[in-house]
Order: structure tokens, then C-alpha cells, then sequence
């Protein structure tokens, strides 16, 4: 209590004397200081606050003349103006989610035939077999249809040879340069 400045002492004692004009009880010097405490932190808040206020009025103000109200005559003129503000967006984005779409179902194409590639290394030898191969449905069998062919007259992925010798069936897939 001893550090305190003039000015201290009488906002103290004007605390007091408030208290006391208002109540008819005396305060003692503790609450006094306490009180002297929250009014002065209180007065920064305010200062804080209506600086707040000030630069939120200049910011209200700028704005003010940079926002352009649109009143249409009929509901009609509102949706068209309100289409035609949408409709650019509305065609990129549609326009980007087809291109997102073939772009994913290639890739997922392109993946699926890398796959078969890989793990099938022979799938380029039957090319005439899958583009020229005839294929039949029966009692829920998928059947590849071929014909049996006279010694030399290939037709590759169509005709097949019996070899009576080795008991087995010759499909002729490609010839070898």
C-alpha cells in the first residue's frame, strides 16, 4: 500500500466515498484496490471495444457502396438471371465429371487388360482365336465353335486339325514367320 501514486489515493478514495454516498457503509482498503483493479480493466476492455466499433463502422461503410442490389420485375426474370449466373459453372462442372468419368473407366480398362497381359502371356498368340473365334450357348455352356479343315487350308481361329497319332485337337492360332 505503500507504493501507491497520488493519483492512486484519490481513486481510492473517491471509491470509498461513492460506496459510501450510495450504500451508508464504509469500505475498507482491500476491496477499494480490488475495485480500482476491475475499473481500470474494465476501461481497457471499453477502449478495446470501441476500437472494435470504429473499425467495424469504416469496414460497414466501404462495403456499403461495393454491394450492388438486384430487384427483378417478375419471378421468371429472377430464374433466368439466376440460371444464367449458374449455368457456366453448371457446364464445367459437368463437363469435368465426364471427363473424370472415361479418364477412371479407361485407366480401369487399361488396368484390367495390363492384368491380363501379365498373368496370360500367351493371350497374344490367340488374337485370331478371340477376334475370329464363333461361339455357342448350350444348356448353359458357352461352346467355341470349329470347323475341321483339309491339310493346309487354315483359317486361323476357326478350323481345327485332328491328330490321330497323339489323340488331340490342333486349333492353328497364328503363323510363324
Amino acid at each position: 500500500m505503500t507504493d501507491k501514486t497520488p493519483l492512486q489515493n484519490k481513486e481510492l478514495l473517491l471509491i470509498k466515498a461513492d460506496y459510501l454516498a450510495r450504500y451508508g457503509m464504509e469500505m475498507d482498503d482491500w476491496t477499494a484496490i480490488t475495485m480500482l483493479d476491475n475499473q481500470v480493466q474494465l476501461d481497457k476492455m471499453n477502449m478495446q471495444l470501441l476500437a472494435n466499433l470504429r473499425e467495424n463502422k469504416r469496414l460497414s461503410e466501404t462495403f456499403k457502396g461495393s454491394i450492388k442490389q438486384i430487384h427483378f420485375n417478375s419471378k421468371p426474370e429472377a430464374f433466368r438471371y439466376g440460371f444464367g449466373r449458374s449455368l457456366p459453372y453448371a457446364v464445367c462442372s459437368l463437363i469435368l465429371g465426364i471427363f473424370i468419368y472415361v479418364y477412371m473407366s479407361t485407366y480401369k480398362d487399361y488396368e484390367n487388360l495390363k492384368y491380363t497381359v501379365r498373368n496370360y502371356r500367351n493371350v497374344t498368340s490367340y488374337e485370331y482365336l478371340i477376334s475370329q473365334g464363333e461361339l455357342t450357348k448350350d444348356d448353359g455352356v458357352v461352346y467355341l465353335i470349329l470347323k475341321p479343315v483339309k491339310k493346309g487350308k487354315h483359317i486361323f481361329g476357326q478350323t481345327y486339325e485332328f491328330d490321330e497319332r497323339q489323340k488331340v485337337v490342333k486349333v492353328p492360332l497364328k503363323r510363324l514367320q
